[in-house]
């Protein structure tokens, strides 16, 4: 029998989210978080969120840029894909236009595909136009993916294979995804609750456990807050202060945000105020929990 080559390679697609963190999914990272911008294979997307607040009848323009650091060329399609956001399991599902809550309807992207020289970086611009009706004063969102153009007819080359060896390839490619958020000014985006905080105990020595922080959107706009922690050991009184990542928690929605507690923290006795703040000194969030590290 005739040997025959079977050569794969592997797909490599990176859909981004907006909280660069995935805050979005209620995970956060330890401290030092990325900043608001998304990165692969030396091309950068900033910013990973786009926030509209248009009263219907007005327009509203926002922009981010696409940069290109590498050394070859690149073509992105930019495709606006609409979804929703269970509200018990945060999990996303894409939606047609049809959907109530779908912004893409409403919005223009220019330029819709793109093309980057090495160094080289472009500003697109996103346009928010939606018709004065009543109906319209809700809350809605989308994301825009930045999707990479790659060569599907390029041909694939066998070092040293004989005339009968099949070759089978698999394109690659790399994609940003742009959260993107509209709440007219009507609605309510401050109404944010912490349902439960709990700590849980380490299964690894590689941190002290766990923070879980349960919330839920009571309002009927999209809320946007910044969540940190204050944590105070008993025995010596020192006071540590972590900031955690902005959330976005969509309308009605349920939301839990996991704490890595750092490996450094010393045993013992621990109080912890966790904060949900919208940039409003008089209108913030609390809780607060005593757990011991052994």
């Amino acid at each position: 029998m005739k040997p025959i080559i079977l050569l794969l390679s592997f797909i490599l697609l990176q859909i981004v989210h907006a909280q660069v963190l995935n805050t979005d999914s209620g995970t956060v990272p330890k401290p030092n978080a990325m900043d608001n911008t998304e990165r692969s294979a030396g091309v950068a997307v900033s910013p990973s969120t786009l926030r509209f607040n248009a009263k219907p009848g007005t327009l509203q323009i926002k922009t981010f840029k696409i940069t290109n650091d590498s050394k070859r060329n690149y073509q992105f399609n930019l495709i606006l894909q609409d979804y929703a956001v269970d509200e018990q399991t945060g999990k996303e599902v894409y939606m047609p236009k049809s959907y109530r809550y779908a912004l893409s309807k409403y919005l223009s992207v220019s330029p819709n595909f793109i093309e980057l020289k090495p160094g080289e970086f472009k500003n697109i611009a996103v346009t928010i136009d939606i018709p004065p009706v009543d109906t319209n004063n809700i809350s809605m969102w989308t994301m825009l993916i930045v999707d990479q153009v790659v060569n599907k007819n390029k041909k694939l080359e066998l070092n040293k294979a004989n005339a009968n060896a099949l070759a089978m390839g698999i394109n690659v490619g790399m994609g940003f995804g742009i959260r993107m958020y509209q709440n007219p000014p009507n609605v309510k985006i401050t109404d944010v609750e912490i349902l439960k905080l709990a700590y849980a105990a380490p299964k690894t020595k590689k941190n002290k456990g766990y923070l879980l922080i349960d919330l839920q959107n009571m309002g009927d706009g999209i809320s946007y807050c910044l969540n940190y922690i204050e944590m105070t050991h008993f025995a010596t009184g020192k006071q540590t202060k972590y900031k955690v990542n902005q959330l976005s928690i969509m309308p009605k929605n349920k939301k839990q945000v996991k704490f890595e507690l750092p490996a450094e923290l010393s045993s013992g006795k621990y109080s912890a105020v966790v904060v949900i703040d919208f940039g409003d000194k008089d209108n913030l969030q609390t809780a607060e929990i005593e757990f011991k590290i052994d």
